[in-house]
Protein backbone atom coordinates (compact mmCIF):
# COMPACT_ATOMS: atom_id res chain seq x y z
CA UNK A 1 0.00 0.00 0.00
CA UNK A 2 1.59 3.25 -1.12
CA UNK A 3 -0.95 5.53 0.50
CA UNK A 4 -2.96 6.68 -2.48
CA UNK A 5 -6.26 5.28 -1.20
CA UNK A 6 -5.84 7.05 2.14
CA UNK A 7 -4.90 10.36 0.53
CA UNK A 8 -7.95 10.04 -1.73
CA UNK A 9 -10.09 9.43 1.35
CA UNK A 10 -8.77 12.61 2.98
CA UNK A 11 -9.43 14.56 -0.22
CA UNK A 12 -13.03 13.33 -0.46
CA UNK A 13 -14.21 14.15 3.04
CA UNK A 14 -15.12 17.39 4.74
CA UNK A 15 -12.36 19.48 6.30
CA UNK A 16 -13.47 18.92 9.90
CA UNK A 17 -13.62 15.14 9.71
CA UNK A 18 -10.51 14.76 7.59
CA UNK A 19 -8.47 17.23 9.66
CA UNK A 20 -9.38 15.55 12.94
CA UNK A 21 -8.42 12.14 11.59
CA UNK A 22 -5.24 13.48 9.97
CA UNK A 23 -4.16 15.11 13.24
CA UNK A 24 -4.89 11.95 15.24
CA UNK A 25 -3.01 9.72 12.79
CA UNK A 26 -0.02 12.08 12.81
CA UNK A 27 0.03 11.99 16.61
CA UNK A 28 -0.22 8.19 16.52
CA UNK A 29 2.74 7.97 14.13
CA UNK A 30 4.94 10.05 16.40
CA UNK A 31 3.91 8.16 19.53
CA UNK A 32 4.32 4.79 17.83
CA UNK A 33 7.83 5.72 16.64
CA UNK A 34 8.90 6.86 20.11
CA UNK A 35 7.46 3.73 21.71
CA UNK A 36 9.26 1.49 19.20
CA UNK A 37 12.57 3.15 20.09
CA UNK A 38 11.98 2.73 23.81
CA UNK A 39 10.92 -0.90 23.44
CA UNK A 40 13.99 -1.67 21.32
CA UNK A 41 16.14 -0.09 24.04
CA UNK A 42 14.38 -2.12 26.72
CA UNK A 43 14.85 -5.30 24.69
CA UNK A 44 18.61 -4.71 24.58
CA UNK A 45 18.64 -4.56 28.37
CA UNK A 46 16.88 -7.89 28.87
CA UNK A 47 19.14 -10.81 29.78
CA UNK A 48 16.56 -13.53 29.18
CA UNK A 49 16.69 -14.22 25.42
CA UNK A 50 13.04 -15.23 24.88
CA UNK A 51 11.82 -12.00 26.52
CA UNK A 52 14.37 -9.99 24.57
CA UNK A 53 13.22 -11.52 21.28
CA UNK A 54 9.54 -10.99 22.15
CA UNK A 55 10.12 -7.33 22.97
CA UNK A 56 12.27 -6.83 19.87
CA UNK A 57 9.37 -8.22 17.83
CA UNK A 58 6.93 -5.76 19.39
CA UNK A 59 9.36 -2.88 18.79
CA UNK A 60 9.88 -3.85 15.17
CA UNK A 61 6.13 -4.21 14.55
CA UNK A 62 5.54 -0.76 16.08
CA UNK A 63 8.32 0.75 13.96
CA UNK A 64 6.92 -0.86 10.81
CA UNK A 65 3.35 0.27 11.60
CA UNK A 66 4.49 3.85 12.26
CA UNK A 67 6.40 4.06 8.98
CA UNK A 68 3.60 2.43 6.98
CA UNK A 69 1.04 4.81 8.45
CA UNK A 70 3.32 7.83 7.88
CA UNK A 71 3.73 6.75 4.25
CA UNK A 72 -0.04 6.40 3.90
CA UNK A 73 -0.82 9.87 5.25
CA UNK A 74 2.14 11.53 3.53
CA UNK A 75 4.12 12.41 6.66
CA UNK A 76 7.29 10.38 6.10
CA UNK A 77 9.55 13.43 6.26
CA UNK A 78 8.09 14.62 9.57
CA UNK A 79 8.40 11.15 11.02
CA UNK A 80 12.02 10.68 10.00
CA UNK A 81 12.88 14.12 11.39
CA UNK A 82 11.60 13.05 14.82
CA UNK A 83 12.90 9.51 14.38
CA UNK A 84 13.92 8.48 17.86
CA UNK A 85 13.60 10.38 21.10
CA UNK A 86 16.53 10.80 23.43
CA UNK A 87 17.78 7.55 24.87
CA UNK A 88 16.85 6.61 28.40
CA UNK A 89 19.95 4.66 29.47
CA UNK A 90 20.22 2.99 32.82
CA UNK A 91 18.69 0.07 34.57
CA UNK A 92 15.64 -1.57 33.05
CA UNK A 93 13.02 -1.60 35.75
CA UNK A 94 9.49 -2.88 35.95
CA UNK A 95 8.16 0.71 36.27
CA UNK A 96 9.78 1.64 32.94
CA UNK A 97 8.20 -1.36 31.29
CA UNK A 98 4.87 -0.53 32.92
CA UNK A 99 5.10 2.97 31.40
CA UNK A 100 5.67 1.36 27.99
CA UNK A 101 2.65 -0.87 28.61
CA UNK A 102 0.53 2.20 29.36
CA UNK A 103 1.74 3.87 26.15
CA UNK A 104 0.92 0.72 24.18
CA UNK A 105 -2.58 0.62 25.62
CA UNK A 106 -3.00 4.34 24.88
CA UNK A 107 -2.03 3.73 21.25
CA UNK A 108 -4.62 0.97 21.04
CA UNK A 109 -7.26 3.39 22.29
CA UNK A 110 -6.16 6.04 19.78
CA UNK A 111 -6.36 3.57 16.89
CA UNK A 112 -9.86 2.62 18.00
CA UNK A 113 -10.83 6.29 18.19
CA UNK A 114 -9.43 6.89 14.71
CA UNK A 115 -11.40 3.94 13.34
CA UNK A 116 -14.59 5.48 14.76
CA UNK A 117 -13.83 8.77 12.98
CA UNK A 118 -14.07 7.18 9.54
CA UNK A 119 -16.93 5.66 7.61
CA UNK A 120 -14.50 4.18 5.05
CA UNK A 121 -14.45 0.43 5.67
CA UNK A 122 -10.96 -0.11 4.21
CA UNK A 123 -9.48 2.49 6.51
CA UNK A 124 -11.54 1.29 9.46
CA UNK A 125 -10.32 -2.31 9.03
CA UNK A 126 -6.72 -1.13 8.72
CA UNK A 127 -6.99 0.92 11.93
CA UNK A 128 -8.71 -1.93 13.77
CA UNK A 129 -5.86 -4.22 12.69
CA UNK A 130 -3.34 -1.75 14.08
CA UNK A 131 -5.32 -1.61 17.35
CA UNK A 132 -5.15 -5.42 17.48
CA UNK A 133 -1.35 -5.22 16.99
CA UNK A 134 -1.16 -2.92 20.01
CA UNK A 135 -3.30 -5.34 22.04
CA UNK A 136 -0.85 -8.15 21.16
CA UNK A 137 2.06 -5.92 22.15
CA UNK A 138 0.40 -5.16 25.49
CA UNK A 139 -0.10 -8.89 26.14
CA UNK A 140 3.59 -9.50 25.39
CA UNK A 141 4.70 -6.76 27.78
CA UNK A 142 2.32 -8.03 30.49
CA UNK A 143 3.77 -11.52 30.07
CA UNK A 144 7.29 -10.20 30.50
CA UNK A 145 6.30 -8.15 33.53
CA UNK A 146 4.68 -11.19 35.13
CA UNK A 147 8.04 -12.99 35.04
CA UNK A 148 10.37 -10.17 36.15
CA UNK A 149 11.84 -9.01 39.39
CA UNK A 150 11.97 -5.27 39.98
CA UNK A 151 15.37 -4.98 38.33
CA UNK A 152 15.99 -7.01 35.23
CA UNK A 153 19.46 -5.95 34.24
CA UNK A 154 21.87 -3.06 34.02
CA UNK A 155 22.88 -1.47 30.75
CA UNK A 156 26.62 -1.00 30.26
Amino acid sequence: MRGSWLRKWFGGHGPGEANALQALLTQICRQETALACHLAERAQALRFAPHRLDLEGVAERDRHNAHALAREIGHEAALSAAACPARRPGTLTAPKLIRDLEETEDLRTQYQEASRLTSDMTLRHRLEGLAADEARGARTIRGILARLDSYVTDLP
